[in-house]
């Protein structure tokens, strides 16, 4: 049975949604580790894949802390080695920095459910996208998925970035607009959308992993 380590907030973007689906339906042992626990130099655990969830933290440029630099020089360990990495949101954001990138903070936040092309597939979601910063470049990855203001998924070798909550349930999303503190009437419009599509998403993200996982070594 192969092992996926999750890194995550305690509290927060923490659930896997569709993607916990995808995992047990491949034989996969969960494990957790969460970022308040990242020490350095200490590097991860072995695993057979690093699933990297969403963050409030930024990487964009002129909004990096130090927590987030040590993620990042985390993740640039891990991925250098070939190792199998999914980022999610700012998982994604942190391999493209990792990569050498560029993310970029926003005026305002994008929100909204939306279908994404991707190469490989011909599954679209609906997806959430709910991020400030956008992935301005990855240098030495294939893009699979752009709009003409963001990257949204690309890889590099085994390592992914996945910039749409492929992961996000009606039920999650709404926890996870409650634990930020989103009021009903901004996010409710967004999980009844979404509800609306529930089948869908959870099959094109299952998709979606399944072209990621054949791609992987």
């Amino acid at each position: 049975m192969n092992t996926a380590l999750v890194l995550s907030e305690t509290n927060l973007a923490h659930e896997l949604g569709y993607v916990e689906d995808w995992l047990l339906g491949n034989n996969f042992t969960i494990e957790r580790i969460y970022r308040q626990d990242l020490v350095a130099p200490v590097p991860f655990p072995p695993a057979d894949l690093l699933i990297n969830m969403g963050s409030l933290s930024s990487v964009a440029s002129g909004h990096t802390q130090a927590p987030s630099w040590l993620e990042i020089d985390m993740v640039k360990d891990w991925t250098s080695q070939g190792n199998n990495y999914i980022g999610l949101c700012f998982g994604a954001q942190v391999l493209a920095v990792a990569l050498g990138g560029h993310v970029t903070r926003q005026a305002t936040i994008h929100k909204g459910l939306e279908k994404i092309d991707f190469v490989g597939s011909d599954q679209r979601g609906p997806w959430v996208r709910w991020h400030e910063d956008f992935i301005s470049d990855a240098p030495g990855a294939i893009i699979d998925s752009a709009v003409s203001e963001a990257i949204l998924i690309f890889h590099n070798g085994n390592a992914w970035g996945v910039q749409p909550h492929i992961e996000l349930t009606p039920e999650t999303l709404e926890r996870m607009a409650i634990t930020i503190g989103v009021s009903p009437e901004d996010y409710a419009p967004l999980v009844s959308q979404l509800g609306a599509n529930a089948a869908t998403a959870r099959a094109a993200t299952l998709a979606l992993l399944d072209h990621i996982r054949l791609n992987q070594s």
